[in-house]
């Protein structure tokens, strides 16, 4: 651990490297930030501190990690990235996957009323890996499961409160209109909006089953989460770099002032372009920001107009770019 402490702070200057214990934890910590650094050139701006922050997370127990602005520092949950994390990831996998067929390699899936496959599918792996090779399946793989089970949820709420967003896209899709219409699914989001509370749930229960009889998926964003076991370390350290390249003038009145986020929540364009990264991205400029550069740092192209938004936002531009 001595060492891992004085490579922390020759390498990256890191003057409080203090993860207890855990060598384990400490030496990918310095895996990841020396990722980060190699696409800097060796130039990347790093945290003053990196610690385990116990007293912080016992109010907030299920968040995984936080970037302090005031402190430059980054910290993590001890005991959110225990072992305990592998059970967590296992139990919400069963759920989504009840049974296992090992002769056939087959999950069998839980088909739920909105939910994105594609990440369904990477999570999938996820089962797969655990099911197959238990002994390889490590709580760095654990973290990146449990993003992506958040990007999942996330999917099946957005559908739940944005119902016409999938009828005005299925309406826009001529093969998919003409499956609904003949199943007898009116598309018109005037007609739909005429609907009593009850009569809108019997109409999208029916509208996704005709879609999930017929394989059909519309849900599907482009997650850029779990490309990486470093997702989590390269995310905080996208908000510390990201801090650093912005104002006071930007967090107060400016691109990630308040009301800005509350123009990027209502903007249906940015939020389609925040959702090629991740359902998370669209909850606020400065996470697509930071999911933007994990994706990055992952090593993933990302399309132009995201890069537009993310140099609008004033995200950390990496020399490779």
């Amino acid at each position: 651990m001595e060492e891992a402490v004085e490579f922390a702070k020759k390498n990256f200057g890191i003057k409080k490297f203090d993860l207890g214990d855990d060598l384990e934890f400490a030496n990918w910590v310095n895996e990841g930030l020396v990722n980060i650094n190699n696409r800097f050139k060796g130039k990347a701006n790093m945290p003053e501190k990196v610690i385990f922050d116990e007293k912080f997370f016992t109010k907030k127990p299920k968040a995984g990690a936080y970037c302090s602005k005031i402190s430059d520092t980054i910290a993590f949950n001890k005991e959110y990235f225990s072992d305990k994390l592998i059970t967590k990831v296992k139990k919400n996998l069963k759920l989504i996957f009840p049974e296992y067929n090992p002769e056939k390699h087959e999950l069998t899936n839980l088909a739920v009323n909105g939910e994105d496959t594609s990440i369904k599918n990477k999570l999938a792996k996820h089962y797969f890996k655990i099911l197959e090779n238990p002994n390889e399946y490590t709580r760095f793989d654990a973290m990146n499961a449990d993003m992506l089970f958040d990007d999942y949820v996330a999917a099946i709420k957005f559908s739940e409160k944005n119902p016409t967003h999938w009828i005005k896209k299925s309406a826009a899709n001529e093969k998919v209109k003409k499956l609904l219409e003949n199943n007898g699914i009116d598309l018109s989001v005037q007609n739909f909006n005429k609907l009593s509370k009850d009569e809108k749930k019997a109409f999208m229960k029916k509208f996704y089953s005709v879609l999930i009889e017929n394989n059909v998926n519309l849900i599907g964003h482009a997650s850029h989460r779990g490309n990486s076991r470093f997702d989590v370390l390269y995310h905080e350290m996208g908000h510390l770099l990201h801090n650093k390249n912005t104002s006071l003038k930007d967090s107060f009145w400016g691109r990630l002032s308040a009301k800005s986020k509350k123009a990027f929540l209502s903007d249906e364009e940015k939020l389609k372009t925040a959702g090629k990264i991740s359902w998370y991205a669209q909850t606020a400029p400065s996470e697509f920001v930071a999911e933007c550069f994990s994706a990055l740092c992952a090593g993933k192209k990302l399309p132009d107009d995201v890069m537009k938004m993310y140099e609008y936002y004033k995200g950390p531009k990496l020399p490779d770019m």
